[in-house]
């Protein structure tokens, strides 16, 4: 389930009795996307300013329930120093009994990058070498690491996460990518796919992670296009990734479509799936989830 845009919650303690309320109806995952430091943009709606730090309110979360899990959708790497993001997700991973899972992107806002004054053309370096030195921090007794961007010795990081190590899930579509997942990452997280980009997409990251001797390991396979109905407004906010989302935004699936659809996404590989529903306050979302929780999720138990 999502929980964006925020501003559609008159404040935190709403949002905490929903995802409180998902995790009662047998749902898996919360969604928690970022932004850092985007434009000003006047005439921008206000949801594309009001973005959570993501471990901060992923924590105030956790504290609240005692299941669900907490996906970042997706942290852009290049945003966050290393050290600083590691000790918070690894401090996140232990308060909340093992439910974080890291779903990152190399990012593609040129302009929130420049007011960040991180170069945009390294982007793809600078996020492989991040992932690359939070996991030295994370499972090692005595983690080291030596890079362009970052480095460090003799150092100790306690304490470590409980998941070892806490599940990349790499964002995006294409040859990076796809090497991310097969050389760091735990699983795969584009944004928008047809049926046939998704079984494209993992039989070239199987392939690529076989190469590695990566072949046996299982593998995340997660999509967050799916829903009963398309929001409008989120569609827009997507359509960097897909103009199609904002031409087909609002149209609603019955529970026998929606059941249709997600043996589909079953069968292109697809492990997890983020429902979309069309909601524009709490009370909307909690109803939503109660009858995909009555309707569809049966099919599935």
């Amino acid at each position: 389930m999502g929980v964006f845009p925020f501003t559609r919650f008159r404040h935190p303690g709403e949002m905490l009795e929903t995802v409180q309320e998902a995790e009662s109806l047998g749902f898996h995952a919360v969604m928690l996307p970022e932004h850092l430091l985007p434009p000003l943009w006047p005439t921008a709606e206000p949801s594309t300013k009001y973005w959570f730090d993501l471990p901060t309110l992923a924590a105030f979360l956790a504290g609240g329930t005692r299941r669900i899990r907490f996906i970042t959708g997706v942290m852009v790497i290049p945003y966050h120093p290393p050290v600083q993001m590691a000790k918070a997700l690894a401090t996140l991973d232990v308060l909340s009994g093992g439910r974080i899972s890291l779903g990152v992107g190399a990012g593609w806002m040129k302009a929130e990058f420049r007011r960040l004054g991180i170069p945009f053309e390294e982007r793809g370096a600078i996020t492989d070498e991040y992932l690359r030195a939070m996991v030295a921090l994370w499972t090692s007794e005595a983690p080291k690491f030596a890079g362009k961007y970052v480095s460090f010795d003799d150092v100790s990081f306690e304490p470590r996460p409980i998941q070892q190590p806490i599940p990349i899930l790499v964002g995006g579509t294409g040859p990076a990518p796809f090497r991310r997942v097969a050389e760091i990452g735990h699983g795969w997280f584009p944004m928008t796919a047809t049926f046939d980009e998704l079984r494209e997409g993992v039989s070239s990251i199987r392939a690529l992670r076989a190469a590695l001797g990566r072949g046996a390991e299982p593998l995340w396979v997660g999509y967050t296009g799916f829903g009963m109905g398309s929001d409008p407004e989120t569609a827009r906010m997507r359509s960097h990734v897909d103009q199609r989302q904002v031409a087909t935004a609002g149209g609603a699936k019955t529970p026998a479509e929606a059941i249709s659809d997600i043996r589909e996404y079953e069968d292109a590989g697809v492990t997890f799936l983020s429902v979309g529903l069309q909601w524009s306050n709490a009370k909307e979302l909690r109803a939503g989830l109660r009858t995909f929780a009555a309707e569809v999720m049966p099919a599935f138990s």
